[in-house]
C-alpha cells in the first residue's frame, strides 16, 4: 500500500508539472522544422535554440548557453525518477513512462553530449546505446535487467566527467 501511494504521488506530481510546463509553452516559430535551401539553416528556428549537428532541437527551452552537463545530469536524474534503485532491476517495470525518459535522454544528449567534456566521450556512446535499446517496446524483457545495469555504470561515468555524484 504505501508504495502504490508513492507511485501514485509520483505520477500525480509528474503529471500536473507537465501539466503547468506544457501549458506555459509558447513557441515563437511555428514554421517548418527544416529550413528551405534558399534560407540560412538558422531561419527557421529561434536564435535560442541549441541544435544538433542535424540542426534538430530535441529539449523544450533548450537554449545555446545552456550547460550541457547541467542539462545532461538533470536528464539523467529525470531518468532516475522512474527506476527502481540499483539491485532492484529484476523488478523494473517498462512501461511508456520509462522508455519515453530513456528517449529523452537519447534527445538530451544528442543535443549537448558533443559539448561534454571529453573524457565522457565513451560513456555517451554507450548510455546512447542502451538508452535506445531500453526506450524501444520491443526489446525483450529478459535482456533489460542486464542492459540497466549497463545504463547505471555508464550513466554514472558520464557524470563523473561532469564532476557530479
Amino acid at each position: 500500500m504505501p508504495r502504490s501511494f508513492l507511485r501514485a504521488a509520483l505520477v500525480v506530481t509528474t503529471v500536473t508539472t507537465l501539466v503547468a510546463n506544457l501549458s506555459a509553452c509558447r513557441s515563437p516559430d511555428h514554421g517548418p522544422a527544416a529550413a528551405p535551401a534558399s534560407r540560412p539553416a538558422t531561419a527557421s528556428r529561434p536564435a535560442t535554440a541549441s541544435p544538433d549537428a542535424a540542426g534538430a532541437v530535441y529539449v523544450t527551452g533548450a537554449e545555446s548557453g545552456d550547460d550541457p552537463c547541467a542539462r545532461v545530469v538533470s536528464a539523467v536524474g529525470y531518468l532516475g525518477l522512474s527506476l527502481l534503485p540499483p539491485g532492484q532491476e529484476e523488478a523494473q517495470h517498462w512501461d511508456g513512462d520509462v522508455r519515453g525518459r530513456f528517449g529523452y535522454l537519447r534527445g538530451t544528449l544528442a543535443m549537448y553530449g558533443p559539448r561534454l567534456p571529453a573524457p565522457a566521450a565513451p560513456a555517451v556512446r554507450a548510455v546512447d546505446r542502451l538508452a535506445r535499446t531500453l526506450s524501444l517496446a520491443r526489446t525483450e524483457d529478459s535482456r533489460r535487467p542486464r542492459l540497466l545495469r549497463e545504463y547505471r555504470t555508464a550513466s554514472a561515468a558520464v557524470l563523473a566527467a561532469c564532476d557530479r555524484p
